[in-house]
């Protein structure tokens, strides 16, 4: 084939066009610092890429999720806590006044603590987070007790969702845990009944109230332990979410982040290279063109 000069200077354009190419590219996983920044420059890893970045979007709900869920859990916790501690001070307070040398006047005045305590019982059943009643169910802006221990929320709970088909139940029915609705005892009925039989000076009645009361500790104590539970399969799979990242981000970056040292090696090899194309082409043809290329 004959070689013309029209071939020969098509053939310098190319060269210089493909070596302009090569340098823009350089010069764009320079600046980005990646060695993909379009499907095109590498289709097979740009889809490993956008799965992984995906995948990690994923875990990042998933992390949102159990760091709400762990602090929903940690304040219920506290809660439940807070009432097995007055239902024992009430317990002991029952036990003193049920022997036969307590009088009218010291059962009186044992009642009286015994309100304050249920009270303050009745408000740790009203607890509330973000703004939430966290035991009334899904009835979240009615709190969950009245005055006289009547439970006012609903027998659903709320889930978080931990990955992509798991759920985790956050805190306790205040249904539950504290009217016995899943068959257990009436903590606040025990605690009531234990008052009118204080105020009435019957040792029967408050020795009766022993047995519903150890019963009523027992069902909070067993809400404090699931609650308990869940916070530790919340921490463990926050754990796992954490390592799995840290593998998913090592993946990527080995795929899509740039070998900066080579990059440079490479731009200014191709820099020289560009050079000596226009140079060259500029004294095979003496045109002024290619010195503004």
């Amino acid at each position: 084939m004959r070689i013309t000069q029209s071939i020969t200077y098509n053939k310098y354009i190319n060269d210089i066009m493909r070596n302009q190419e090569s340098l823009y590219k350089l010069n764009q996983e320079l600046s980005t610092g990646r060695k993909v920044n379009a499907p095109s420059d590498d289709p097979v890893n740009a889809s490993r890429i956008l799965t992984g970045k995906s995948v990690l979007s994923e875990f990042n709900q998933y992390e949102k999720n159990i760091d709400y869920g762990l602090t929903y859990l940690n304040e219920a916790e506290h809660t439940l806590q807070g009432a097995k501690d007055i239902i024992t001070k009430i317990q002991e307070l029952a036990v003193s006044e049920s022997n036969g040398t307590a009088s009218a006047f010291s059962r009186a005045n044992t009642a009286k603590v015994v309100s304050g305590l249920y009270d303050q019982l009745i408000s740790m059943g009203n607890t509330s987070f973000d703004n939430r009643y966290i035991f009334s169910g899904f009835k979240t802006g009615t709190p969950a007790f009245s005055p006289t221990g009547a439970y006012q929320g609903d027998a659903n709970k709320y889930a978080v969702k931990i990955n992509s088909n798991t759920t985790v139940t956050l805190g306790v029915n205040g249904g539950e845990v504290f009217k016995g609705t899943a068959g257990g005892v009436d903590v606040f009925q025990s605690i009531s009944d234990l008052v009118t039989a204080l105020n009435a000076n019957n040792s029967t009645g408050v020795q009766a109230s022993l047995d519903t009361l150890e019963a009523s500790y027992k069902q909070v104590s067993e809400a404090v332990s699931t609650v308990g539970g869940r916070i530790t399969r919340l921490n463990a799979v926050q754990t796992d979410i954490s390592n799995s990242k840290i593998d998913l981000k090592t993946t990527i970056s080995s795929i899509e982040d740039a070998d900066m040292a080579s990059v440079i090696s490479e731009l200014k090899l191709g820099q020289i290279a560009l050079e000596a194309s226009i140079t060259s082409a500029g004294k095979v043809f003496s045109i002024n063109i290619f010195n503004y290329l």
